[in-house]
């Protein structure tokens, strides 16, 4: 199994006091994804995560092909809604590449869903009236390592 590499944006989320409506909010996504209609592949997966003692978690995932993904997660903490938007960008075997005027468009599209996939997700908390209690850190960009 080869490793591959993924560069990543992300914003994130934090709601106190709304650490129920992990579920509702979940559905509000899809819903919104759906009546903005967006051209976007998307699905509910059921991950598994841990090493030993493992659970199984749902996160929406956005399929943009073999160059890119963004996975909309959220989990509770105590109280606390706490929800994750990533955009996973896929790299080759030999890691990032000199841009190319081909790679500015692939990037136009990967940056233009991303920003799709986060109004919606935003939509979402407007309609469940969710409050940011607080703003959690501004988009950076991440380099993970993954055994996909």
């Amino acid at each position: 199994m080869v490793a591959s590499n993924f560069t990543g944006v992300s914003d994130s989320y934090i709601f106190d006091n709304a650490g129920g409506k992990r579920d509702q909010l979940e559905q509000a996504v899809l819903q919104e994804l759906s009546a903005k209609d967006y051209p976007l592949k998307y699905a509910v997966q059921t991950l598994s995560t841990g090493l030993i003692f493992t659970t199984k978690e749902q996160c929406i995932v956005i399929d943009g092909g073999k160059t890119f993904e963004i996975i909309v997660a959220n989990s509770t903490i105590g109280s606390y809604l706490y929800v994750e938007v990533y955009l996973n960008v896929k790299q080759g075997l030999f890691g990032a590449k000199k841009l190319s005027t081909t790679d500015v468009f692939a990037n136009m599209k990967q940056f233009a869903c991303y920003a799709a996939a986060k109004d919606a997700v935003e939509s979402a908390f407007t309609k469940l009236q969710l409050k940011q209690s607080n703003h959690g850190y501004t988009s950076k960009q991440n380099v993970m390592k993954s055994d996909k």
